[in-house]
């Protein structure tokens, strides 16, 4: 069976497919720190409202699972957003717009590796989500000690 070579039109149609895959992965990658500050919003009015140790708990515990989901779909969609990257650099080296000074310097984005979380210089938006989770979690892990411990 022959190979075929897909038409200009395909290959601008699929690059436009994976920008599209791309924005609603980071759009649901966002979403989850909004659900968890959601969350943090909910343990802080239900703690304020019952003035309950056994409630406050409970739902920091719930709080600390949704932060451990949240950095496991971080780095999940890191991965993707690799795969996305490189699918969009073949594409648009096959349409020819890897000419000189036209996409100068543009690569796919690297893994990051989990000691990036210490270096503040090392910057991109999964990083700081994944950030973002471990400081709710943190936060989340003070406040249940913390009501525990004043009791």
């Amino acid at each position: 069976m022959a190979e075929k070579t897909p038409t200009e039109e395909t290959l601008r149609n699929q690059l436009q497919l994976e920008w599209q895959d791309h924005i609603q992965t980071r759009s649901q990658t966002w979403k989850t720190l909004e659900i968890e500050a959601a969350l943090v919003l909910g343990l802080v009015g239900a703690d304020l409202k019952f003035d309950n140790v056994g409630v406050a708990v409970i739902l920091s515990v719930l709080l600390i699972i949704s932060c451990i989901s949240g950095i496991g779909i971080t780095v999940h969609h890191r991965r993707g957003q690799i795969r996305k990257f490189t699918h969009i650099d073949r594409i648009e080296e096959v349409l020819g717009l890897h000419q000189k000074g036209l996409l100068d310097a543009v690569h796919p984005p690297s893994e990051f590796k989990w000691i990036d979380i210490l270096i503040p210089w090392r910057n991109n938006t999964p990083l700081f989500i994944l950030r973002m989770h471990i400081a709710i979690m943190i936060f989340t892990v003070i406040y249940a000690f913390a009501r525990i411990l004043i009791k």
